[in-house]
């Protein structure tokens, strides 16, 4: 059998083969896995070293189509802020690396008021929601795809940035405002949610500053 030896590459090389072995395979012609992040989330136990080349592609394109999801992307976000506080060697900036996000339909908590008929899935998840660590990612992002029912979560993370002296960590190279957002895409069937949104100071400042919007 002809053997490999990986360990006798160049590091540069190595860590290129991790990065392209990280890379979530979103498209429908990969049936081979049901989690898009599985083979990055392995790799990143490989090694502290490993687990810093890899975060980047992992953490590119981030996909939250549940409530859970949402739940467990706040309690990483949480768990960074602590390895930051500290210093620790595991402490990784993950709003840096967040280049496109899509959030789902979660039927619930996040709306306001909530639609009649649909039981809460996760009622915890409102005493969860920290937009403090969520805004930074979620307006840091150049790409962004949200359901029409869940503009109410985008709306508080624009307040929060609008309201907050806290860096937010996004590029104010070309702006002045407190998002890098250039392409918008709603998700759904239009919703109540959407005159709200347009009609606060916020919501209209911000999609005034949108390039690419798709419905």
């Amino acid at each position: 059998p002809i053997s490999f030896g990986f360990n006798g590459l160049p590091t540069e090389l190595a860590l290129i083969i991790f990065k392209l072995a990280a890379q979530p395979p979103f498209a429908q012609h990969a049936p081979f896995t049901r989690d898009p992040y599985s083979s990055a989330l392995s790799l990143c136990q490989v090694s502290k070293i490993v687990r810093r080349a890899v975060l980047p592609e992992l953490l590119h394109t981030v996909l939250l189509s549940t409530a859970r999801q949402l739940l467990a992307f706040i309690w990483a976000l949480r768990m960074q802020k602590k390895y930051i506080d500290r210093q620790h060697d595991l402490a990784f900036d993950y709003a840096s690396c967040v280049h496109m996000i899509s959030i789902g339909d979660f039927r619930g908590p996040l709306q306001s008021p909530p639609i009649p008929y649909f039981p809460v899935p996760m009622p915890e998840l409102e005493c969860e929601l920290d937009i403090s660590l969520l805004a930074p990612v979620i307006l840091g992002a150049s790409s962004l795809a949200i359901h029409f029912n869940n503009l109410n979560l985008l709306s508080k993370c624009l307040k929060h940035a609008c309201n907050s002296d806290v860096d937010l960590n996004v590029d104010h190279k070309n702006s002045l405002l407190p998002w890098s957002t250039g392409s918008l895409t709603l998700l759904g069937i239009f919703s109540h949610t959407w005159w709200p949104f347009v009609g606060s100071v916020h919501g209209y400042a911000f999609l005034a500053s949108i390039q690419h919007l798709t419905l």
